[in-house]
């Protein structure tokens, strides 16, 4: 077996284990106040980090329509969950980010429960429990490129 081949059966035998120990329910169609649909949690998951930002970047990205996108960001600027700004370098550009509503939104609509992943992570130790996060932002940087 490779070497890539083990790296990639080794993720796909740990993140069930994950998965299983930290998983919640939640299973709205559409969003609301207090729950978000798959689509716009995934959207809100692709906006935390500021490197997908704007309509047809996400669009293109998540493989919808630019309207389609631009329907789901208005929903969830109306639920407050996100803040529009002009871009800097171009006025033309609406760049998209998470309020603080939207941050807590997208952990509540998690479908890892904070608090069994809370008790996970204290097992660790703090440069362990940085590894983690640090590897988890790799894997799904990688996913950008």
């Amino acid at each position: 077996m490779s070497t890539d081949a083990n790296l990639v059966i080794q993720i796909q035998a740990h993140y069930p284990k994950i998965y299983l120990a930290c998983h919640s329910e939640h299973s709205k169609s559409r969003s609301n106040a207090s729950s978000l649909s798959n689509r716009d949690m995934t959207i809100l998951a692709h906006l935390y980090d500021g490197q997908l930002c704007y309509n047809k970047q996400l669009a293109a990205h998540l493989k919808i329509a630019a309207s389609t996108m631009s329907e789901a960001l208005n929903n969830l600027v109306a639920l407050k969950l996100l803040q529009i700004t002009v871009d800097q370098e171009d006025q033309r550009k609406s760049r998209y980010q998470l309020s603080a509503l939207g941050e807590k939104a997208l952990q509540d609509s998690s479908v890892l429960d904070s608090q069994k992943l809370q008790q996970l992570l204290n097992k660790l130790s703090a440069t362990e429990q940085q590894q983690v996060v640090e590897g988890l932002r790799l894997l799904a940087d990688a996913t950008n490129q």
